[in-house]
């Protein structure tokens, strides 16, 4: 028995000591990628070509964009304010949150240790389908990784209380689930709205299966979340710039975004459904059955790729949602093994360190390559 715990603490300090030159090497790379692309344009006032300033330029810059070119606010208007901070705030502010988007997996994963802190660590570039774009590049972060946080935080709320019926509702939430509701619906267009489905799913959870009253605050937070929905879908920059597409057969359309769909699914995505199913049915073999909450984030998952059908383009980085979402399963699983059977701690180590490997490749080589632009 004690060597066994001495066993466990070998290989979480290990993890630990990994996981530390994994962060190492991320902030390398993020020293590295500079501003490119999207970055400068946003860099400056969009309504006057001005360099950014002030606040008030922010403002008017979201305005100009949210009437000429897209919806998504709440992202650039972020977006240009770590611009305005400069390179080095914008990297420190990166690790940062992909430090607290780590712990909220776990937590929403109901796997509050190191152990599990490490591996979504790690995963969050294994399992990356567009490691540079999606968590690097400074327009990317703002899109994906940050809004991925606060979109999580929103279910979070609802999944603590699907774990825990009896629960009391969280202090001031009905104020706060409001704010929180909205910028996660006008966030994106796929993992927004499926986070108000989700919302929906929780309420229908409560009112029909569980026949309980539902809270107040479910309902604030669904009808905020779906009203950030509707301001990204529905901003008028949106159909401007719809105008500059080229016009294709409707049968054009939509092979080409079936295409898009099969290869975000079978490629991009391949490796996070891969690991999922492989614990899904580890988990099973031992625990018989889900729990509500793992059922609602599958779906949420399934959402959130359906949604992208509706878009003309599906880049890479557009699935780092629904990886998150797969990394939150893949360790709800692995900690219910574990809990199952203490057995499985050595499968959840060989699992770290394969994909710790497989990161470590991802880094060096992305650390060694020159910086296209």
């Amino acid at each position: 028995m004690r060597e066994n715990v001495k066993r466990h603490r070998l290989c979480v300090y290990i993890m630990l000591a990994t996981t530390l030159l994994f962060a190492v090497l991320e902030f390398m790379l993020h020293r590295k990628v500079v501003f490119m692309m999207d970055d400068f344009w946003y860099a400056t006032n969009l309504a006057t070509g001005e360099p950014l300033a002030t606040a008030w330029d922010v403002i008017q810059s979201q305005v100009w964009h949210y009437m000429n070119w897209g919806g998504r606010s709440i992202t650039h208007g972020l977006l240009q304010f770590t611009l305005m901070g400069g390179e080095l705030f914008a990297d420190i502010l990166n690790i940062a949150m992909t430090i607290a988007l780590c712990r909220l997996l776990c937590v929403l994963a109901g796997a509050k240790n190191w152990r599990s802190f490490c591996t979504a660590f790690i995963l969050l570039i294994s399992l990356n389908g567009d490691v540079k774009l999606s968590m690097f590049w400074q327009s990317g972060s703002a899109n994906y990784l940050y809004s991925t946080g606060w979109i999580l935080l929103f279910v979070l709320i609802y999944m603590r209380q699907v774990k825990d019926p009896e629960a009391k509702s969280l202090k001031g939430v009905c104020f706060w689930i409001v704010p929180l509701g909205l910028i996660s619906g006008w966030s994106n267009e796929n993992m927004g709205p499926a986070s108000f489905c989700l919302s929906l799913i929780v309420i229908g959870y409560f009112a029909g299966m569980l026949k309980r009253k539902v809270p107040i605050w479910m309902w604030l937070g669904s009808i905020s979340s779906i009203c950030g929905s509707i301001l990204v879908v529905a901003a008028p920059g949106n159909f401007v710039r719809s105008a500059f597409v080229e016009e294709a057969p409707l049968w054009k359309i939509i092979y080409e975004r079936c295409l898009t769909m099969l290869s975000a699914g079978t490629e991009v995505l391949f490796p996070t459904v891969l690991f999922l199913l492989i614990f899904l049915g580890l988990y099973l073999k031992l625990e018989k059955r889900l729990h509500p909450f793992q059922i609602m984030l599958l779906i949420m998952a399934v959402l959130a790729f359906g949604a992208m059908i509706l878009s003309p383009t599906f880049p890479e980085r557009a699935t780092f949602g629904i990886m998150a979402l797969g990394i939150v399963l893949i360790l709800s699983f692995i900690e219910g093994m574990i809990q199952a059977d203490a057995g499985y701690r050595k499968y959840a180590f060989v699992f770290y360190i394969w994909m710790f490997a497989f990161g470590l490749y991802v880094l060096t080589m992305e650390l060694r390559l020159p910086l296209e632009l």
